[in-house]
């Protein structure tokens, strides 16, 4: 690997972030990672470039799975869009490529968007709310 290499990869590191739905662990491992290669390649944080990537970083289907299984909540996704039956009378849809994703209720005049967000925490914190309770306090 090359300085230059490196260069680019702390840059890249750098924008990794739970906003964009990196779980804290991964986040700081990448944090890890850039002070590994800073020390390695003797790179001076004001030596790396805070100009767009080349390549920017996109979630993919297993962030967004992860997170509604948590909540017993099965992913179904076709290329870019995907949904998940939150109870009887939601359903979440989630775009990939824009982060987005959206709750729409069933009601007596068909469906109806509640809530618009994106982000994979964001859902979290809603599902933590809003999602159907599927345990049971019976021992196995």
């Amino acid at each position: 690997m090359t300085v230059e290499d490196a260069l680019r990869k702390i840059a890249l590191l750098r924008r990794i972030s739970t906003d964009k739905g990196a779980l804290a662990a991964e986040r700081e491992t990448a944090h890890r990672l850039q002070k590994v290669l800073m020390e390695r390649y003797a790179i001076k944080a004001q030596d790396v470039p805070e100009g767009a990537p080349s390549t920017t970083f996109r979630l993919n289907w297993t962030y967004w799975r992860e997170a509604l299984e948590e909540f017993g909540l099965s992913l179904q996704h076709f290329g870019g869009c995907g949904s998940a039956e939150v109870g009887r009378n939601k359903l979440a849809h989630i775009r990939l490529g824009t982060n987005e994703w959206w709750i729409e209720e069933k009601s007596a005049t068909g469906l109806q968007t509640t809530v618009r967000d994106s982000g994979v925490e964001s859902l979290r914190k809603y599902l933590n709310e809003h999602a159907p309770r599927n345990y049971s306090f019976l021992k196995r």
